[in-house]
């Protein structure tokens, strides 16, 4: 008997320890199996690092382009809808008018450049479903020596800064990147043109701007030099104008807690409240952490379906990691509490089986306050780093 008590009465810390090792043992025998596999296997290709990509500069840093004749850009939003976030994608339609000085009409007719092929909005995403009509079919000729020409568009747009790591507390931007299109008109070509946003900025957004569960925050509007990595075979000119459109939306703060933290404090409610159940229910007390570890995977997978492949964790998927460690822990501490229980209730002496159940109520009482602490920093770690 006295070597069966020494044995239940091992500290919690070893029989966690020894549970890890032992569900390690699988995972290496699984490792040592591939690395005799890939013993007989060609080497793999190796993939080439990427020594450029694009790059977004402002006209402050080009200031040799400072009396480049100028294309002016004005925009009205009107609707904004199927935002996908799986897809980082969006759909959108309205007006952009263009407003240039007779110096470059007259270029524009000497060099057979078409006004409608002067701007393209580069991150539509599917060619055919986007449409851009001109009205009227020719320029205008307005306030003296300055034509105008208005354009309505509809398409498919990719959203390219899509930062979800505070998910479900995103906060959402949809851009779209008005550029100058003809080669000619390189930035570092030999007769650049600027493309920039008109000096009035009121009424960017229409009235149908919205996007559902979102709050809008505003929009903005700025000029950029859009640096490519390479020159497409032309003249050796990487250098284009761009005007960028950009609408900041928020997530309801308490529409998204209610969504989607609501639900998961509920489940985890309980199992921080599973420990004061009486040691001697072993049955009721493994059942708890079991049933709310399937019920976490199931909402997890349920809220990785309304995100695209991430290469970070979210907010959201951390609370989660957190919440599985803390159920599976707790139901490692009842199976070892209701195990000691059980070979106990075999023939141990009342006095030892009442030392064992203050000590599984003392484990019970230190991992509620451990779970709780933990949660706690996880939430200010989360929202500070």
């Amino acid at each position: 008997m006295a070597g069966r008590r020494s044995l239940l009465t091992l500290p919690l810390p070893w029989v966690l320890v020894a549970l890890v090792l032992a569900l390690q043992l699988p995972l290496l025998a699984a490792i040592g199996a591939v690395a005799g596999t890939e013993q007989s296997q060609p080497p793999p290709m190796e993939a080439r690092p990427l020594l450029v990509r694009d790059q977004y500069l402002t006209l402050g840093e080009a200031p040799a382009l400072a009396r480049a004749p100028r294309i002016r850009l004005g925009v009205h939003l009107e609707n904004a809808y199927n935002l996908s976030i799986p897809d980082q994608s969006f759909m959108a339609d309205g007006w952009y008018w263009l407003r240039w000085p007779a110096a470059l009409q007259a270029r524009f007719e000497a060099e057979a450049i078409a006004t409608d092929h002067l701007v393209e909005i580069v991150n539509n995403v599917e060619g055919y479903d986007m449409h851009v009509t001109v009205d009227p079919e020719k320029p205008l000729r307005v306030e003296g020596d300055t034509f105008y020409q208005l354009f309505r568009f509809s398409g498919h747009f990719y959203i390219d800064d899509l930062n979800l790591r505070h998910s479900p507390f995103n906060q959402l931007s949809l851009p779209l990147f008005f550029e100058i299109r003809p080669q000619v008109f390189a930035l570092d070509g030999v007769e650049p043109v600027l493309l920039v946003p008109e000096e009035k900025k009121e009424g960017l957004l229409g009235a149908y701007a919205s996007i559902k569960g979102y709050q809008e925050e505003g929009a903005n509007i700025q000029p950029l030099i859009h640096r490519y990595p390479m020159d497409f075979g032309y003249a050796g000119t990487t250098d284009f104008a761009m005007t960028e459109l950009r609408v900041f939306y928020q997530t309801p703060w308490f529409t998204a807690f209610l969504n989607w933290m609501m639900p998961l404090l509920m489940v985890m409610a309980v199992v921080f409240l599973a420990p004061a159940l009486e040691a001697s229910l072993g049955e009721l007390r493994l059942a708890i952490p079991s049933t709310a570890l399937l019920t976490l995977v199931v909402m997890q997978q349920t809220y990785r379906s309304e995100l695209p492949p991430l290469p970070y964790l979210t907010f959201l998927d951390k609370v989660y990691t957190y919440c599985y460690i803390v159920s599976i822990v707790l139901f490692v501490l009842f199976v070892w509490g209701a195990n000691a229980q059980a070979a106990a209730a075999a023939g141990a002496t009342p006095d030892f089986q009442a030392r064992l159940r203050r000590r599984i109520e003392g484990a019970d009482r230190l991992f509620q306050m451990g779970a709780l602490a933990g949660a706690v920093l996880l939430v200010v770690l989360s929202r500070v780093l």
